[in-house]
């Protein structure tokens, strides 16, 4: 893979993108926090982004990469149910997974693209 000189550099931003959504994800709701205005696309964004920098930081880990990312939304909701401010929702979770799964559909064309 052409990219592996920088796996250190994925990895940091693995690091720095997983902080910044936990800092969004148990932050108190208000509507100066970003985002693209449907919460649903923002978990498939975020997601979908953390599955790509994970894919790059440690390649060829696919069952862990999604059992990983699965597990991490799953504990954004549970904490999230315990925040006074917000709630825990099963259709977050839902749309976390699809956002796993879709870039994992569109990896192997990923891997063409940087081989």
């Amino acid at each position: 893979m052409p990219l592996d000189k920088y796996k250190l550099w994925f990895r940091l931003l693995f690091v720095i993108v997983t902080v910044a959504i936990c800092l969004l994800a148990f932050a108190k709701p208000s509507s100066d926090i970003p985002s693209l205005g449907y919460d649903k696309l923002n978990h498939f964004i975020a997601f979908a982004t953390l599955a790509l920098l994970f894919d790059y930081s440690f390649p060829n880990r696919t069952v862990t990469l999604f059992m990983t990312l699965l597990s991490f939304g799953i504990f954004i909701e549970l904490i999230q149910g315990l925040i006074p401010s917000r709630d825990t929702s099963h259709c977050d979770i839902v749309a976390d997974l699809v956002g796993i799964t879709s870039y994992l559909l569109l990896q192997p064309l990923r891997a063409k693209i940087h081989g």
